[in-house]
């Protein structure tokens, strides 16, 4: 084989992965994967016990891992997610709620497949929250219009199985995943409590206070917490018989201590964060925030968080396996504020953050262009190789000369 015949070779081999490469890119629709320094918009967040890593929605999208790297997680592109939650017992199950439509998604591979879940039909409306009871395999699913969905995941799918009509929007949600049974949904005005691990609930009336704010410790055995409109905190092992747990919180007999948030942290379930406010007046209300507290012993004593003494504090993020550090999303801003020994991110750092350069029609048209001139250059090759090879038009072939014997 000559020289010009590797040379052709060569350039058919490459314009042929030209070809390949353009036709790929222009079919691959997705967006490179974002990475964040900071969170800017967060809607609702979950940690998991085994792994430092955590999930957040952010802006309607989801994203995982710690302050200061955060990294999208590939979803349905018609989906904006409203919600994040992950079994315990398996992290690498993950499932999203859909803020614009009846359904719930799961994965098992990190966003590359997500495997569909209807709700219902005839609602129109999205999922507010997910809690998982990883014990018994089990999925509970608040909506805004069509009350509480329980469903169990069997692997190969995931089956409803119980659903309780509420005429209010579910705000929160919460399962234990210690075997227990226990969970609570919680809507503005009340408080409901599974029964036969979720095949039943009823109104949790002994509260003397409505419930603002609702979270379970997977403790030895499981407690669960609920913040109230003017008693402060108060805590049950089987969300029956309650008592307070207001030590070092400034609750006096006669104040009016409302809990704005609860939170836990996963990997150490005695330690907790709460956010709190001082309520005033009667007919008119008037609310003045008292700050953020922590406790390591379950709720048994809280100390302040000093630098949040005023802040309004709509809900807190704690950084999973880090006592004393946690995030605060505000009234003002929906943007993590460092709390305690959570890490800083500077600006400097959200400034320079990579962002990723998504795949648009014009790029995938420009990617099919290149592919089709790849092809034409190929084809020109190859005939023009194959007219090099022919003799040309008149000419005269020489007779082979005889042999003589």
């Amino acid at each position: 084989m000559n020289a010009r015949k590797l040379v052709i070779v060569a350039l058919t081999i490459v314009l042929l992965i030209a070809v390949f490469t353009g036709a790929v890119s222009a079919l691959n629709g997705k967006n490179s994967p974002v990475v964040r320094a900071q969170l800017a918009n967060v809607r609702d967040f979950t940690a998991v016990a085994s792994q430092p890593d955590s999930f957040a929605v952010d802006g309607g999208a989801l994203f995982t891992g710690q302050p200061g790297a955060w990294t999208q997680i590939s979803t349905p592109e018609t989906v904006i997610v409203s919600s994040v939650a992950v079994d315990s017992t398996d992290p690498t199950v993950v499932y999203i709620g859909a803020a614009n439509e009846m359904a719930i998604y799961r994965t098992l591979d990190n966003g590359q497949s997500w495997l569909r879940i209807p709700l219902a039909d005839g609602f129109v409306g999205g999922v507010t929250d997910i809690a998982v009871d990883g014990a018994q395999r089990i999925v509970y699913v608040g909506t805004d219009t069509a009350g509480l969905f329980r469903m169990r995941d069997v692997g190969s799918s995931v089956v409803l199985s119980g659903h309780l009509l509420l005429d209010a929007p579910v705000l929160e949600v919460v399962a234990d995943n210690t075997g227990k049974g226990m969970a609570f949904a919680r809507t503005e005005w009340n408080l409901y409590r599974a029964e036969n691990f979720g095949l039943a609930w009823v109104a949790v009336n002994n509260l003397q206070s409505t419930a603002t704010a609702i979270a379970i410790a997977d403790t030895t055995p499981a407690k669960v917490y609920v913040g109230t409109m003017d008693r402060g905190i108060l805590v049950s092992n089987d969300g029956q018989e309650w008592t307070t747990a207001n030590a070092g919180l400034n609750f006096v007999a006669g104040s009016r201590l409302m809990v704005n948030d609860l939170a836990i942290d996963p990997m150490q379930p005695e330690v907790m964060y709460v956010a709190t406010s001082y309520l005033y007046g009667t007919s008119e209300m008037h609310e003045s925030p008292a700050g953020v507290a922590l406790s390591t012993d379950g709720a048994q004593a809280w100390s302040p968080i000093n630098e949040a003494a005023n802040l309004a504090v709509a809900e807190l993020l704690p950084v999973n396996g880090l006592v004393g550090g946690v995030y605060a999303l505000t009234n003002e801003s929906r943007t993590p504020l460092a709390l305690g020994n959570a890490p800083i991110i500077s600006e400097a750092a959200v400034a320079s953050q990579p962002v990723a350069q998504p795949t648009t029609a014009t790029s995938s048209i420009l990617a099919w262009v290149i592919a089709g001139l790849a092809a034409l250059a190929l084809l020109f090759a190859v005939a023009n190789d194959l007219r090099s090879r022919r003799p040309e038009v008149g000419t005269q072939l020489s007779p082979s000369p005889v042999r003589s014997r």
